[in-house]
């Protein structure tokens, strides 16, 4: 449920890829209330691994390790389940 993520607060926050160029905003967040973690966040329409992200509060700022190319041809935004995740780690080089 959107009401009880509290993540939410990272929405309109400017994203930054992995060498400091601007991507767009956080459209969203996914989180994952059972196991209290942010699974992913979306921006412009694409979804980004939220492990090792680094936020920056004072300037509304999100960065991710990733390029810029790696962001744009994420899979599409899907709901989250082991399959996604796994297809979405798999994108991103990361391990499960």
């Amino acid at each position: 449920m959107e009401e009880n993520n509290p993540y939410t607060a990272l929405e309109g926050y400017e994203l930054v890829d992995a060498s400091d160029a601007p991507f767009g905003k956080v459209d969203s967040t996914v989180y994952d209330a059972p196991s209290d973690v942010l699974k992913y966040i979306i921006a412009d329409g694409h979804t980004i691994l939220a492990d090792r992200i680094e936020v920056d509060v004072e300037h509304e700022r999100v960065k991710v390790p990733y390029s810029r190319e790696a962001i744009e041809t994420a899979p599409a935004p899907e709901d989250p389940t082991g399959e996604f995740d796994s297809v979405l780690r798999a994108h991103y080089g990361e391990r499960g």
